[in-house]
């Protein structure tokens, strides 16, 4: 059978932080095939460039391309570090990025009223906030907190009609993944469920336009693993 195109979806539009990683230009690249407007954001660019930390960034740029349907945060930091090794200062900076900077940027949208009501919104977390990985401390307490943040706001704006989720990407099967492991670790990913494969960037982001589309009508305060079932089984 023919693949049909995909579904156009006339008067969306999705306010992206993070497009230059992996995750954040697949679903930017997701959403415009399907008719979308993309506004994307970055700390250094391209793009909009915007960094709530920056006392020299305007949001102005930001705010001159609303109102917004739906808004995205694929942005974030990774680190190596373990309880023997923390640098204090570095963990701080982890949790700016990960979890202060979404608290910063959704703060701005809603004081400004930047967004349509309803809006939908998703974070792009991590499998690693519900289960420990070594030498993963500040990452996997970074994404830890977005478990609070993602209640918090979705039982906050509630009254709004606003819907936020999360989606939890695993290891996903991209050049960076392939850089980091060795063959032997890809061998124990890959074998960890009967897939026999990673998942892909774009598992992550068809999760995250079905949950910042209008035909979300009810999933809030979730979080989703886009994992291929990892997380979830074991092969014994």
């Amino acid at each position: 059978m023919k693949e049909q195109p995909p579904t156009k979806s006339a008067g969306e539009h999705l306010l992206l932080f993070g497009g230059t990683g992996a995750i954040g230009t697949e679903v930017e690249r997701y959403a415009c095939n399907r008719g979308w407007r993309v506004t994307s954001v970055s700390r250094s660019g391209p793009g909009v460039k915007f960094d709530p930390f920056n006392s020299g960034d305007s949001f102005d740029a930001v705010s001159s391309e609303s109102p917004f349907t739906a808004v995205c945060w694929a942005q974030g930091a990774n680190a190596a570090d373990s309880v023997y090794d923390v640098d204090l200062e570095h963990h701080l900076e982890i949790y700016r990025a990960n979890c202060l900077y979404i608290l910063a940027t959704l703060q701005k949208l809603l004081t400004q009223n930047l967004l349509t009501k309803p809006a939908r919104f998703c974070v792009i977390s991590s499998i690693w906030q519900n289960l420990a990985r070594q030498a993963k401390l500040s990452y996997c307490m970074s994404k830890a907190a977005l478990e609070g943040l993602v209640l918090s706001a979705s039982t906050d704006l509630a009254a709004e009609g606003h819907l936020f989720n999360a989606v939890l990407p695993g290891a996903l099967d991209t050049p960076m993944t392939r850089a980091n492991l060795c063959a032997e670790q890809l061998s124990r990913l890959t074998g960890a469920t009967r897939f026999a494969r990673l998942p892909g960037v774009e598992d992550v982001a068809s999760m995250v336009f079905y949950l910042c589309s209008a035909a979300n009508t009810g999933i809030t305060g979730q979080f989703i693993a886009a994992d291929l079932g990892f997380s979830r089984v074991r092969i014994v």
